[in-house]
Protein backbone atom coordinates (compact mmCIF):
# COMPACT_ATOMS: atom_id res chain seq x y z
CA UNK A 1 0.00 0.00 0.00
CA UNK A 2 1.48 3.34 -1.05
CA UNK A 3 0.41 6.14 1.25
CA UNK A 4 1.50 9.60 0.13
CA UNK A 5 0.46 11.43 3.30
CA UNK A 6 -2.25 12.07 5.89
CA UNK A 7 -4.06 14.95 7.55
CA UNK A 8 -5.80 14.79 10.92
CA UNK A 9 -8.28 17.46 11.95
CA UNK A 10 -10.32 18.11 15.05
CA UNK A 11 -13.45 20.22 15.30
CA UNK A 12 -14.44 20.82 18.95
CA UNK A 13 -17.22 22.95 20.35
CA UNK A 14 -19.05 22.96 23.69
CA UNK A 15 -21.53 20.19 22.78
CA UNK A 16 -20.03 18.96 19.53
CA UNK A 17 -16.89 17.29 18.32
CA UNK A 18 -15.67 15.59 15.17
CA UNK A 19 -12.34 13.98 14.33
CA UNK A 20 -11.28 13.29 10.78
CA UNK A 21 -8.42 11.54 9.10
CA UNK A 22 -7.64 11.79 5.40
CA UNK A 23 -5.29 9.28 3.85
CA UNK A 24 -3.78 10.44 0.55
CA UNK A 25 -2.72 7.56 -1.68
CA UNK A 26 -0.05 7.53 -4.39
CA UNK A 27 -2.68 6.63 -7.03
CA UNK A 28 -4.49 9.95 -6.42
CA UNK A 29 -7.35 8.57 -4.32
CA UNK A 30 -8.18 9.78 -0.81
CA UNK A 31 -9.79 7.85 2.02
CA UNK A 32 -11.80 9.98 4.44
CA UNK A 33 -12.41 8.61 7.95
CA UNK A 34 -14.53 10.58 10.42
CA UNK A 35 -16.18 10.02 13.78
CA UNK A 36 -17.86 12.08 16.45
CA UNK A 37 -21.08 13.94 17.06
CA UNK A 38 -23.61 13.65 14.24
CA UNK A 39 -21.51 11.05 12.43
CA UNK A 40 -22.34 7.37 11.99
CA UNK A 41 -19.78 6.10 14.52
CA UNK A 42 -19.55 4.41 17.92
CA UNK A 43 -17.44 5.07 21.00
CA UNK A 44 -15.16 2.43 22.52
CA UNK A 45 -18.04 1.32 24.75
CA UNK A 46 -20.25 0.78 21.68
CA UNK A 47 -22.58 3.74 22.19
CA UNK A 48 -23.26 6.41 19.60
CA UNK A 49 -21.58 9.80 19.89
CA UNK A 50 -23.97 12.56 20.91
CA UNK A 51 -24.00 16.30 21.37
CA UNK A 52 -26.08 15.88 24.54
CA UNK A 53 -25.18 12.66 26.40
CA UNK A 54 -27.15 13.75 29.48
CA UNK A 55 -30.35 13.71 27.43
CA UNK A 56 -30.08 10.07 26.36
CA UNK A 57 -27.75 7.66 28.20
CA UNK A 58 -27.40 5.50 25.06
CA UNK A 59 -25.27 8.29 23.58
CA UNK A 60 -21.92 9.57 24.83
CA UNK A 61 -19.45 12.24 23.83
CA UNK A 62 -15.95 10.78 24.07
CA UNK A 63 -12.89 11.43 21.90
CA UNK A 64 -12.29 7.81 20.86
CA UNK A 65 -14.13 5.48 18.50
CA UNK A 66 -14.68 1.78 17.84
CA UNK A 67 -16.42 2.38 14.51
CA UNK A 68 -16.26 5.23 12.02
CA UNK A 69 -17.80 6.71 8.89
CA UNK A 70 -15.64 6.20 5.79
CA UNK A 71 -15.62 7.30 2.15
CA UNK A 72 -13.25 7.01 -0.79
CA UNK A 73 -12.71 9.98 -3.11
CA UNK A 74 -11.24 9.80 -6.60
CA UNK A 75 -8.52 12.25 -7.74
CA UNK A 76 -11.20 14.76 -8.80
CA UNK A 77 -12.78 14.65 -5.31
CA UNK A 78 -15.84 12.66 -6.36
CA UNK A 79 -17.13 9.81 -4.22
CA UNK A 80 -16.22 6.27 -5.28
CA UNK A 81 -19.22 4.04 -4.58
CA UNK A 82 -18.76 0.88 -2.54
CA UNK A 83 -20.00 -2.45 -3.89
CA UNK A 84 -23.38 -1.86 -2.22
CA UNK A 85 -23.82 1.37 -4.23
CA UNK A 86 -23.45 3.71 -1.25
CA UNK A 87 -20.90 6.54 -1.29
CA UNK A 88 -20.34 6.49 2.48
CA UNK A 89 -20.22 3.61 4.96
CA UNK A 90 -21.27 4.30 8.53
CA UNK A 91 -20.44 2.30 11.65
CA UNK A 92 -17.43 0.72 9.92
CA UNK A 93 -15.26 -1.40 12.23
CA UNK A 94 -11.57 -0.60 12.36
CA UNK A 95 -10.37 -3.80 10.62
CA UNK A 96 -12.60 -2.93 7.66
CA UNK A 97 -11.08 0.57 7.59
CA UNK A 98 -7.70 -1.02 6.86
CA UNK A 99 -9.27 -3.24 4.20
CA UNK A 100 -10.90 -0.22 2.51
CA UNK A 101 -7.62 1.73 2.50
CA UNK A 102 -5.89 -1.27 0.89
CA UNK A 103 -8.72 -1.56 -1.68
CA UNK A 104 -8.51 2.15 -2.53
CA UNK A 105 -4.73 1.88 -2.89
CA UNK A 106 -5.23 -0.96 -5.40
CA UNK A 107 -7.48 1.11 -7.69
CA UNK A 108 -5.97 2.04 -11.07
CA UNK A 109 -3.86 5.15 -10.89
CA UNK A 110 -5.13 8.19 -12.71
CA UNK A 111 -2.22 10.36 -11.65
CA UNK A 112 0.19 11.44 -14.37
CA UNK A 113 3.79 12.23 -13.59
Amino acid sequence: MNIKGITITSDDHENFFKRSLRVFLENGYTVSVIYGTGVYSHTLSGTRHSANPDHDPRFTNTPEASSVEIAVLDPKGDFVPFTDGNDVRGYTDLKTVGDIIAWAASLPSTVTA
